[in-house]
């Protein structure tokens, strides 16, 4: 056949094969002629002795008059897009070391399309009304809640002001909750829905997530419960999706193996795994596997353990806030959200809420800044959310095995 290289293809050669390719040998011409017309053309040919390739005569002055060959390796270089002036030292206004953007995305698109903003408000140990009320008036649209937290009720009555405003209230929120240890039994899991949905007051949950993969008996004090299956919870809860309860589902503190399964046989797919990532722990197979499979990570504990400071005040980190001109927090919380995790950090008080949210999406952190942090994995590797009831499976295990583990080096 002519395609397969025995035979000389129809359209070789000739100057009508390919006109728009670079190193056609029309393709100058063509550029040319377009651009000052068929006279400007010939001329142009003329004082080259009829070569549009040729490099001698005037060729400097007419590649200069060419129209830039976008796209081909020595066209000019594209621009970045919405970036103006893309670092810090094009414009004195910007601080040294900031890469300044006119706007980042603020949410990520999850599977179907809808929109999960990437900052969240996580309601740990939150125990005051008046706290979600100021997250709410200064813009957080993602509240991060558990059954287990034991202040839904709470956090129900900081959204009741907002959600009693107009019709639209609602759909501009995204509401997280999870089903505890000792209520995988499907009926304990709707039971444990229910009461959330009625303390809460919002009428639907957008994410409903398995907290754990492992199961207690109800009211066990971590007694395994070894009569339910994570297949038997998840298949319960697609039937709130059916129902209209509960827009998607997903899972917390799933290895990817675990997540693989889920995807395997489930009806509704998860869209989000909930697992501790910050630089010390950036559990990068994990958060790209599942992304390339379309389940988005959102990061838990993104500035470290609350009591311990060890994460947020360290000097790596201080000094990127320092290049940046930004907070130790904004730092961290940049770091995920620049790779596309959502982060839901615990905030009281005004001065923090402002601090986790406002601004976040003008800026990048530059290479070598992220490059810094990445280092903090190898340098200062911390778990900091160890349950002593659960036990981690090896960082490799699901996806593709590394040929370094599959060949023994």
């Amino acid at each position: 056949m002519a395609s397969d290289g025995c035979q000389p293809v129809s359209w070789k050669g000739g100057s009508s094969a390919f006109p728009h390719l670079m190193h056609h040998p029309g393709g100058l011409a063509s550029d040319v002629a377009g651009a000052h017309g068929d006279s400007y053309h010939a001329e142009k040919l003329r004082m080259q002795g009829g070569h549009g390739g040729s490099h001698g005569g005037d060729s400097s002055s007419l590649h200069d008059k060419r129209r830039g060959n976008v796209g081909t390796w020595d066209g000019p270089a594209p621009k970045g897009h919405g970036i103006a002036p893309r670092h810090a030292q094009d414009n004195p206004e910007i601080p040294d070391g900031c890469v300044k953007l006119v706007r980042e995305p603020d949410s990520v698109v999850l599977r179907g399309g809808v929109r999960m903003p990437l900052v969240g408000l996580g309601t740990f140990r939150m125990t005051d009304a008046g706290d979600v009320k100021k997250a709410l008036d200064l813009g957080y649209r993602h509240l991060d809640c558990a059954r287990i937290y034991g202040n839904e009720d709470m956090v129900g009555e900081g959204l009741k002001d907002y959600l009693a405003t107009d019709a639209s209230a609602r759909s501009s929120l995204w509401i997280t909750s999870k089903v505890w240890n000792d209520a995988h039994r499907p009926a304990e899991m709707l039971k444990s829905v229910e009461a959330t949905l009625g303390d809460l007051g919002c009428g639907y949950l957008d994410l409903l997530l398995i907290h754990w993969p492992d199961a207690w008996v109800p009211g066990g004090q971590e007694e395994p419960d070894t009569t339910v299956t994570i297949k038997e919870t998840y298949l319960a809860m697609e039937k709130l999706v059916d129902e209209g309860r509960v827009k998607f589902l997903g899972v917390s503190n799933f290895s990817l193996a675990q997540v693989e399964d889920v995807l395997s046989w489930c009806t509704h797919k998860p869209v989000v795994n909930q697992i501790e990532l910050h630089p010390m722990l950036p559990q990068r197979k994990l958060v790209g596997v599942m992304l390339r499979k379309g389940v988005h990570s959102v990061a838990y504990s993104p500035l470290g353990h609350g009591v311990s400071k060890e994460l947020l005040e360290h000097p790596v980190v201080t000094k990127v806030a320092q290049e940046t001109g930004k907070s130790n927090a904004q730092v961290l919380l940049k770091w995920n959200v620049q790779r596309g995790v959502a982060v839901i950090p615990k905030a009281t008080g005004e001065a923090h809420l402002r601090d986790n949210l406002e601004g976040l999406f003008d800026w990048k952190l530059t290479w070598d800044q992220k490059s810094a942090l990445d280092e903090l994995e190898k340098t200062s590797p911390k778990r900091f959310v160890d349950p002593s009831f659960h036990t981690w499976p090896d960082a490799e295990e699901g996806g593709a095995t590394k040929p370094s583990v599959v060949f023994g080096l």
